[in-house]
Order: structure tokens, then C-alpha cells, then sequence
């Protein structure tokens, strides 16, 4: 705290200097990264040109193949890259570096989060709309027809961003929290957080529709076994989630306060822990 106090907590001109360093920091793999990707779209792009042709395929796909690559480059690409974000900090020797870099603590992660979730956001759709114009002319060129140009300004796509912003700031706080392995570990937390959930969702209809689950004992031989069963049919289903009921109540409840949690707390907090995260490591 000190030394943030010593540094300033935010001042505009060192927080540009930070963000062109975060920009520009391993732009040659950016770059490499860009042609693979652009010679993937190009080639698959025109395999499928070629099915097409010879298939007797319709024509008119209406920018769905592009649209596949933009959301995989977006989610993929872009949070295994938020995963990697603080990747410099943890590096053992060459960590000390970036801790001696005379910024905040915000100024830092404000920079790693604009890069990361805007700055790469914007970056794909930027990009993918450009390569999609590339392809679309040498599909054009070559057989007289293409797959559809992408169009940024629909909706889905506006979801896909929103998608991605939130998700991203869970990434990034596993990048500061993690020292290795920070993509894998966080996705596996993930899983263990839905495992959790889904198991404290169980306990709950357990208690409030026990008539869904049967706990039955049977005989094996000589030797007595007890038994969970769900009776989870379409039929049992359709009473217990039908609208009037306690489950149905329940249900819309858990949608609304997981709505609530989703889009309007979980990258704040995620961002906050970051940043007390990130101050201990400064220490």
C-alpha cells in the first residue's frame, strides 16, 4: 500500500506508457499467431468451396463458417491468452522486473484487463471481418461464389463479446492467481464449482420434492444392498418443473439470482480479487 501511495494510484501518462507496453509486448507471436490463423480460414474456406461445388451443396451460407471461426478465436484464443496475462509476474528471477515497473497496482491490472478483454474483443472482430473479406474475394475469384461475409453488427455477436468479457475476468484473475498451468487450473476449478453446485441443487430437491427420489433396499444373494434411484422420467419431469410448483418457483428463482451473479457481479468481484491478488504479489 505504500508504495502504491508512493507511486500514485493512477496518472494518465504513465498508464498510456503501460498500456503501449502491454499492447506491444510479444507482437511477433501476435502477428505468427494472426498468419496461422488467416492461412487456416483461407484453406478450410476453400475446401469447403470445393464441397460445395462438387456436392451440390446450397450456396448460401450466410457467414456461419466465419462466424465458427470468430467465436472459437474469441473464446479460445482469447481466454487462453487472459490465462497468460500475468504469466510475466510469476516467472521466477525475471518476475521481480515487472514488479519493479513504476506503476500502480490498478495501473496494472487495468492495463493487462483492457488488453485483454477490449482491446483482444475488438481486435478479433476487427480481424475476422478483414480475413472474411480476404476469403470471400479469393472464394469469388476462384469459383465464382463465396460462404457469406461475416457481419460484426448483429446481435449474437454483441452476445459472443458480452460472453467473453465476463468469462475472460475469471481467466485473468486465475493468471494472477496461479503461478503455472493457470489456463488448465482455472478451467478445472470451474468444473469443481459446477460439480458443487450441481450437487448443492440436488440437496435442495431432495428436501423440497422428496417424492422424486426413491432410496430403496434390495437383497443380492445373501447380501442386502441399498440404492438411490431418481425418478427422473419425462413424465416425472413434467410434473415436477411444470409452472405452478414449488421446483418451478425455485428454478425461475435460481435463473434470476444466477442472471443477477452472471452478467452483474461475477467480473467485478473477479476483477477485485485480482487486484488484492496482484498487491500481494507486489509485496
Amino acid at each position: 500500500m505504500e508504495a502504491t501511495l508512493q507511486k500514485g494510484f493512477f496518472k494518465p501518462q504513465r498508464f498510456v506508457q503501460l498500456l503501449f507496453r502491454d499492447f506491444t509486448s510479444g507482437y511477433r507471436s501476435t502477428l505468427i499467431a494472426m498468419a496461422a490463423v488467416a492461412g487456416a480460414m483461407i484453406l478450410f474456406a476453400v475446401l469447403t468451396a470445393l464441397g460445395i461445388r462438387f456436392g451440390g451443396q446450397p450456396r448460401d451460407l450466410s457467414g456461419e463458417f466465419y462466424f465458427g471461426f470468430f467465436t472459437n478465436i474469441l473464446f479460445i484464443g482469447g481466454l487462453i491468452v487472459s490465462s497468460l496475462a500475468f504469466r510475466e509476474a510469476h516467472r521466477r528471477g525475471a518476475g521481480i522486473f515487472y514488479i519493479a515497473i513504476p506503476a500502480s497496482t490498478f495501473e496494472k491490472l487495468a492495463s493487462k484487463l483492457l488488453v485483454t478483454s477490449l482491446g483482444y474483443a475488438l481486435g478479433t472482430v476487427i480481424f475476422i471481418t478483414a480475413l472474411s473479406a480476404l476469403t470471400e474475394a479469393i472464394l469469388w475469384l476462384i469459383f465464382g461464389f463465396g460462404l457469406g461475409f461475416f457481419n460484426p453488427m448483429t446481435m449474437i455477436v454483441l452476445y459472443c463479446l458480452i460472453g467473453y468479457l465476463i468469462a475472460q475476468s475469471v481467466f485473468l484473475l486465475g493468471s494472477v492467481w496461479f503461478k503455472k498451468a493457470a489456463f488448465v487450473k482455472t478451467v478445472l476449478w470451474i468444473i469443481l464449482f459446477g460439480i458443487a453446485a450441481t450437487a448443492v441443487i440436488i440437496v435442495i430437491l431432495r428436501i423440497l420434492e422428496p417424492r422424486y427420489f426413491d432410496w430403496s433396499a434390495y437383497r443380492t444373494g445373501s447380501q442386502a444392498v441399498s440404492g438411490a434411484s431418481f425418478k427422473w422420467t419425462d413424465e416425472y419431469l413434467g410434473g415436477l418443473f411444470a409452472p405452478g410448483t414449488r421446483a418451478y418457483a425455485g428454478c425461475m428463482a435460481f435463473y434470476t439470482i444466477g442472471k443477477i451473479l452472471v452478467f452483474g457481479v461475477l467480473a467485478p468481484v473477479s476483477w477485485l480479487a485480482a487486484y488484492f491478488k496482484l498487491g500481494e504479489i507486489e509485496v
